[in-house]
């Protein structure tokens, strides 16, 4: 049986979006989704994750929650998605001190058992996260007095450390599908995994 949805996973600059959108591509069954932890971000104008509070996480979740209904709600006519993060905010939630995990991790599985999902996960270690997204932080403080971008800069840094861990327990907990990537690789390397497992779970 076929795999209908992807769940994209892995820490910060791991290279989600862009992998995304190398498989999507080209390939008008394979539907893209925007992350919702993004979305409520931005609609919420604050620069980034670690900003994010308890009612933020819910409305993460609740977003993703209402996509997923409404897909299964619809005539799919042999259409695949890829979810970046779905199930894994719950981790990033974790990170930062909010814990969701217990009250909604089911509910997340539930669905995606439905969907018939597979898990892509790009595995990144913190210090390669750090050193590949410290400049974008840095450029979104642009407007902070020095000693508060210097804190801020801690906690992003912190953030990555303590996101890691939370990001692979939930990958372990999930019975699903699913394949771990080293994305310490090349882009190249990172790309051609990724499209061989893709091809892997669609033609499963």
């Amino acid at each position: 049986m076929s795999i209908e949805y992807f769940v994209l996973a892995g820490p910060q600059a791991a290279g989600k979006s862009t992998l995304c959108q190398h498989i999507c591509s080209g390939n008008s069954t394979l539907i893209p989704l925007q992350e919702s932890r993004q979305v409520i971000i931005h609609n919420c104008g604050k620069k980034g994750a670690i900003f994010m509070n308890y009612l933020d996480e819910l409305e993460v979740i609740h977003y993703d929650m209402t996509r997923m209904f409404t897909i299964l709600g619809q005539e799919r006519r042999g259409s695949s998605y890829i979810d970046e993060t779905n199930v894994f905010t719950l981790g990033h939630a974790r990170a930062h001190g909010i814990d969701l995990v217990d009250g909604y991790f089911r509910q997340y599985l539930d669905l995606l058992k439905r969907f018939k999902a597979a898990v892509i996960f790009i595995d990144v270690p913190p210090t390669i996260s750090w050193d590949r997204r410290r400049y974008r932080y840095a450029q979104r403080l642009w407007d902070f007095a020095d000693q508060e971008r210097e804190e801020t800069m801690t906690r992003y840094r912190t953030y990555l450390d303590r996101l890691y861990p939370e990001l692979l327990e939930i990958y372990d907990r999930l019975d699903l599908p699913k394949v771990k990537i080293d994305g310490s690789q090349t882009a190249e390397e990172v790309l051609r995994a990724s499209r061989e497992a893709f091809l892997m779970f669609r033609g499963a």
